[in-house]
Formats: structure tokens, C-alpha cells, sequence
């Protein structure tokens, strides 16, 4: 009876060897993903700010333009409109000549 029973401490005493070194394996494991899942976090985070930062300064080159565009075409209609005056005004003046003729 002694020697089943020091049998089953010793199975036992193995099987929580056994189960400790399991269980340490598995917090190293866990704790292996969740720096690897830090990292990428941090490095998703680090792209994030990056895409970010370049996305405001294209904005405001965009901007930029948007507003170079617009006061070119301001000035572009002021001179079609110039232009209008001109070619009515040389008509008329075509028409006195032709009709003075």
C-alpha cells in the first residue's frame, strides 16, 4: 500500500512537472504574440502618423493650386473679356470703314 501510494506521489509529483513546464511554455508563447502584436501595433501606429503628416502637407499644396487656379482663371476671363470689348469694338470700326466707302 506505501508502494502505491509513493507510485502515485511520484506520478504526480512528474505530472505537475510536467503541467508547470507546460504552463510556463505557454505564458512564453503568450507573451512572445503579445510583443509581437506591440510591435505591430506601434509600427502601425508610427505608418499612421507618417501617412497622416504627408497627407496635410499634400493638402495644402492642393490647396495652394486650387487657389493659383482660381485667380488664373479670374485673370484669364478679364482678358477674354478684353478681348471681346476689342474685336466689337474693331468690327465697328470695320463697319464705319466699309460703309463710309
Amino acid at each position: 500500500k506505501v508502494k502505491k501510494l509513493e507510485k502515485v506521489s511520484t506520478e504526480m509529483k512528474s505530472k505537475e512537472a510536467a503541467t508547470k513546464k507546460e504552463s510556463a511554455d505557454i505564458v512564453n508563447k503568450n507573451e512572445k504574440k503579445a510583443r509581437v502584436l506591440s510591435d505591430m501595433l506601434r509600427f502601425e501606429r508610427e505608418q499612421m502618423a507618417a501617412n497622416e503628416k504627408e497627407w496635410k502637407q499634400e493638402k495644402k499644396v492642393l490647396v495652394r493650386e486650387v487657389k493659383s487656379c482660381r485667380s488664373r482663371i479670374v485673370a484669364l476671363e478679364a482678358e477674354l473679356d478684353g478681348c471681346k470689348q476689342q474685336n466689337a469694338q474693331l468690327k465697328k470700326g470695320l463697319m464705319a470703314l466699309t460703309q463710309s466707302s
